[in-house]
């Protein structure tokens, strides 16, 4: 199946439970990973990975045990035929529908998916100009309370400095990671479903919610191992479900006021959710409904 395009394709935004996701998928026998973990093909092409290391072969001890847990065994030759294509595609202009599909050619009878956060902002026309090749694809939305989802994003950019010797947790700083253009696409969840609903059609989209992943890990993997096609019972052992390499992740210091203006920002949007997600949705305003003023 996956010579025609992947089997499943993750459009949860960043700080959704992504990497959890590839982590534990990598783990399924039925399951082949491509060895970029955000492709990023869909919304803007390869160019971005142009001289990347990652784009030829790396031998040192921590690049062959990622590479020998992806493909279960010590074989390189599916590695060898992505990249070669990636490579490709990387000097290739445009969009090129078959390259993209050729990406997933090397996972030959196991599934194979594309989990790239930034999926989350693409537009219509996008979504649309690549719909044909998803036509097979299973399209998840791992969806979030939008203002747990800020903070936590907010907080891996001050833990990696991305904006420089700012105070990650003023209000100044916030306001303006709030109305970027581009990141807005991100932070308003209700418009991403809208966006892909309206690019995919609605009955296409899954969601996935991170509030059941943290409550029930096992439970939540194993349904969505079940919803893209694989077998629970062909999981490797060695890593729970309940495992996340980014949970002690240091948080944002940020003051109640501060807390209190962005959870307004959010307010227009909370309602949003909760008409369009239910229980999930009612639940997020109701969390924040203290620090909102209306």
């Amino acid at each position: 199946m996956s010579a025609l395009g992947p089997d499943f394709v993750c459009i949860g935004p960043k700080r959704s439970a992504t990497t959890w996701l590839a982590d534990q998928l990598k783990l399924h026998r039925d399951i082949w990973l491509p060895p970029i973990q955000e492709l990023g093909y869909l919304d803007g092409g390869f160019a971005q990975h142009r001289g990347k290391a990652y784009l030829a072969m790396r031998w040192t001890p921590w690049e062959i045990a990622k590479r020998v847990i992806r493909n279960k065994g010590p074989g390189i030759g599916a590695d060898r035929a992505f990249l070669r294509t990636a490579r490709a595609l990387v000097e290739a202009p445009g969009f090129d529908a078959q390259g993209y599909a050729a990406l997933f050619a090397p996972a030959g009878r196991r599934l194979s998916g594309d989990i790239s956060p930034m999926y989350a902002s693409m537009t219509v026309a996008e979504i649309e100009r690549a719909a044909p090749v998803l036509a097979q694809a299973r399209v998840l939305l791992l969806a979030r309370d939008p203002v747990q989802r800020f903070w936590s994003e907010l907080a891996m950019h001050a833990r990696k400095r991305s904006f420089g010797a700012v105070d990650y947790g003023s209000l100044a700083v916030a306001r303006s990671f709030f109305d970027e253009p581009a990141r807005r696409r991100q932070h308003l969840l209700s418009d991403i479903t809208a966006r892909w609903r309206e690019g995919i059609g609605a009955e296409r989209l899954g969601i996935l919610f991170f509030d059941d992943i943290v409550a029930d890990p096992a439970g939540s993997l194993r349904r969505i191992v079940a919803e893209i096609g694989a077998d629970w019972c062909k999981r490797l052992p060695g890593l729970d479900p309940g495992h996340n390499r980014k949970r002690d992740a240091a948080p944002l210091t940020v003051a109640p006021e501060v807390r209190r203006a962005v959870a307004g920002w959010f307010a227009d949007e909370l309602d949003r959710c909760a008409d369009l997600f239910g229980a999930h949705g009612a639940a997020w305003r109701a969390r924040h409904a203290g620090q909102v003023e209306r």
